[in-house]
């Protein structure tokens, strides 16, 4: 990196090892100079945001817009010491979620280099679903209260392109109880399955792999396994492969192609609105997205 300082009539070039020989270089006015361009290219805190448009939102290989369209935005707030927040919102559809329209995460977490090869990330999710409820489910009496609003830790440590990921929850799994998600209450393809006691410490886990092939394109992979705690046939499997392209002023194009191990409790999943709609939520889709980060 080259630096030129204005009034001291010198390029000086920034090497590792330039230390104490700088002082014989640069005179005091040009080492303030120095320090303060430093300072003004590495601020401690950096805020980035994204909004982007899909045909469908799907989280680990289930549709949560029942097989419609979402308008999705985030923002995060970095700090040069790893720690970080961040906000996320996206449409979801009442047939899914009841209640709700909307999911907003709110997310807290850390990240850090484990030595020279490996990097840390510990994060602190809560989703949450603004009016979401299972009593609202239907006719409004076969479910009794509860809401889907989600706390999540989650574990993650990366090397180079490859991740691998944990998390288990603190709450019931999305609301899932054996009044609301009891056998009988899925899919009829499958009767048996169903929650047969407290959801609260269902896990997942997740690899992940992104190359970039070439200077403005990304291939990246997602292998996972969600456990569902207390249940019976409604463990799943999901794999995404995609790819995204970066155009010009921060637009990006992507496509993704998610499959899962398609549970016969997930198929022709009736919406818990009562419209008589079906979907399987967990079926092999496509989806194409567009985006913008600012």
């Amino acid at each position: 990196m080259v630096i030129k300082f204005q009034g001291c009539g010198l390029r000086v070039a920034r090497f590792a090892a330039l230390g104490v020989a700088s002082g014989f270089l640069l005179s005091a006015p040009c080492q303030a100079a120095e320090q303060s361009i430093s300072t003004s290219e590495a601020p401690p805190y950096s805020m980035t945001g994204n909004v982007s448009f899909s045909n469908d939102y799907v989280w680990r290989g289930l549709s949560q817009t029942f097989g419609g369209p979402a308008l999705q935005f985030g923002v995060d707030l970095k700090h040069a010491s790893g720690l970080y927040a961040g906000f996320w919102a996206s449409n979801v559809s009442e047939k899914w979620v009841p209640g709700a329209n909307l999911e907003t995460d709110y997310y807290v977490g850390y990240k850090t280099g484990l030595g020279s090869l490996f990097t840390v990330d510990l994060n602190m999710l809560y989703v949450y679903y603004p009016g979401g409820d299972y009593r609202k489910a239907l006719d409004g009496k076969t479910f009794t209260h509860s809401k889907p609003n989600t706390l999540e830790p989650s574990i993650g440590i990366s090397y180079d392109w490859l991740s691998v990921k944990y998390g288990r929850t603190l709450t019931r799994f999305y609301g899932w109880n054996v009044n609301n998600s009891a056998p009988g209450v899925f899919s009829a393809e499958d009767p048996r399955a169903g929650v047969t006691g407290s959801t609260r410490g269902s896990q997942y886990t997740e690899l992940g792999a992104s190359y970039d092939v070439m200077e403005s394109v990304n291939v990246s992979l997602q292998l996972g396994r969600e456990w569902i705690a207390h249940s019976t046939g409604l463990n799943w499997s999901y794999a995404r492969i995609g790819v995204n392209k970066t155009l010009a002023d921060n637009w990006s194009l992507g496509l993704s192609v998610w499959a899962t191990t398609r549970p016969d409790a997930f198929k022709n999943y009736a919406a818990l609105t009562g419209s008589g709609d079906t979907d399987s939520v967990a079926r092999t889709r496509a989806v194409v997205s567009i985006a913008r980060a600012f």
